[in-house]
């Protein structure tokens, strides 16, 4: 993260996601969960799939998946 924006930007990141861990640790009364945050970073990456499905269809282009190559 810290190449993609900056080392200023990186540390704000981080310090959002801990303070959103703590909320909803803090708020649901519950200990951290891992999976928790997996769920939410498969629910991103699909709305970003859609997003970017969404543009290419606008510009008109067509996005299509690569498929592994069996090793």
């Amino acid at each position: 993260m810290k190449a993609k924006l900056g080392p200023k930007a990186a540390t704000m990141a981080t310090a959002h996601k801990i303070a959103l861990i703590f909320y909803t640790m803090v708020k649901n009364q519950v200990e951290y969960d891992e999976t928790l945050w997996a769920t939410r970073d498969s629910q991103r990456e699909k709305r970003l799939e859609t997003k970017l499905k969404r543009q290419a269809k606008q510009l008109g282009y067509q996005l299509v998946p690569i498929e592994p190559n069996p090793a």
